[in-house]
Parts: C-alpha cells; structure tokens; sequence
C-alpha cells in the first residue's frame, strides 16, 4: 500500500521509472529463461560434465577443500562459503550441456573469489547477514516514522521524532542498496572467470563460448535489475519523508 502514497512533486517521476522498471525486469528475464532453455539443450564440445570442470578449475587456482553437493530445483545452484560447498542444481549437475557448464563456471568463480581473498567478495559478506535483516524491517520503520508525521503535523517536536525515525529506516535500507551495489560487480567478475576457464581449458568450442557469454551476462543483468529496484525503492522512500516534512 505505501507504494500508492503521495510522493509530492516527483511522484511522476517514480512512477515513470516504476513502470520502465518492471519493464526492464520482464525483458531481461524472459531473455534468461529461452537463454537457458536454449542451450541446456546443446552438448559442449569436450562432452565434459559440469562436475568434472569446476574440479579442473577448482584444481587450476589451488582452491582446496570446496566439494560439489547436489540440490533440487531449476536454477538454484550457489557457493555457501560457510560449508565450503559449490552446490549445483538438477538442470546443472552432472549435465554436459553448454548452460550446466556455464552456470557451474561461474559458481566455481565465486569459490576463486573467496579463497583469493578478494577485497568486494569480503565486503559483500559482511553486509550480507545485516541487509538480509534490514531488507525486512527498514520500510516499515521508514513507514511508521512518517505515519507518526503525519499524524503530529501541528506538533514540532512530535512530528521531528517521526521524522528522525523515518531517517533511521531510510538508513537502514540504504544498507539493503549497499549490498546490491557491491553485488553485481561481483556476480560479472565470478562470470568473467567461469568463462576464461572454459576458454583456457576448452571445455566448448568458440561459438559455444559466445553462447555461454551470452547466458552469464543475461543472468547477471537480473542483478543489475536488483540494484535499480533497491534504488527506486530507495528513492520512494526519501519522497515519503519529504513530502511529510513540506
């Protein structure tokens, strides 16, 4: 319901953007899906499965002590840095398809990062725990401090207060952007790497290597979505306040 508030002079703005948004987000994500379809369907040229290259690229940058697990769903694959684990999904373990080995790739590039000590790969997982708390309260928070203004507005020093905890929440959620700022430089560096090693090792041909280029970016492109929803969601709630405060 907060999306519909009055957000003053630029609410035609956000809105605008609003809807470029979820535009954007359609594109982008049924590009990902025919992507995916399209070349889980087509063999890599070395006939490797995925497991087999994330152990020779694991192997290539002396990553020691992560293993492959299996785990259900479509898509769900993921490095847990805490078990040490590359986990990969149904549509990508033990598959030999361009997609499985390019997914895998780049899962097996954010083992690289974490164990190459890179500099934004820490940062990220520090934010993490603390956006994935603030993500579930800072709206709200953001929310009851102008409700509290609006309901105060012939008072000063109440109306101040629910200015200052709306700040608080603005604050808060800003860690929600910081995170997905710091995340979608990563996700592009883990995919860089996952395809210099498909290229170093040979594990597809050069056309297939286009082709897996071709899904990694679309994939990462839905965290590029991410960061300017956090942003307009960001921006929404600064246009709260300030039309409360005026």
């Amino acid at each position: 319901m907060y999306w519909f508030y009055n957000l003053g002079d630029y609410g035609g703005l956000f809105y605008l953007f609003a809807i470029a948004l979820m535009i954007w987000s359609f594109i982008i994500q049924g590009r990902l899906n025919r992507l995916v379809k399209k070349y889980s369907d087509v063999r890599a040229a070395s006939g490797k499965d995925a497991n087999t290259c994330v152990r020779e690229m694991l192997s290539a940058n002396e990553v020691y002590g992560v293993t492959i697990q299996h785990t259900g769903g479509n898509m769900t694959d993921n490095y847990n840095p805490k078990n040490e684990t590359i986990n990969l999904s149904d549509t990508t373990y033990g598959k030999d398809s361009i997609t499985a080995i390019a997914v895998a790739a780049h899962e097996c590039g954010h083992a690289c990062q974490a164990h190459s000590g890179m500099l934004m790969y820490k940062i990220r997982q520090i934010i993490a725990p603390v956006a994935s708390v603030t993500s579930k309260i800072s709206v709200w928070i953001t929310i009851a401090g102008v409700f509290v203004m609006y309901a105060a507005s012939k008072n000063y020093e109440v109306s101040n207060l629910g200015y200052n905890i709306s700040t608080i929440g603005i604050v808060l959620y800003s860690v929600v952007f910081l995170f997905y700022l710091v995340t979608l430089p990563i996700e592009r560096n883990a995919s860089k790497r996952g395809l210099q090693a498909m290229k170093e090792f040979g594990w597809v041909s050069d056309d297939q290597l286009r082709a897996a280029k071709k899904v990694l970016w679309a994939a990462g492109d839905t965290y590029a979505v991410a960061l300017a929803s956090a942003a307009l969601t960001l921006f929404r709630l600064l246009l709260m306040r300030g039309s409360r405060r005026r």
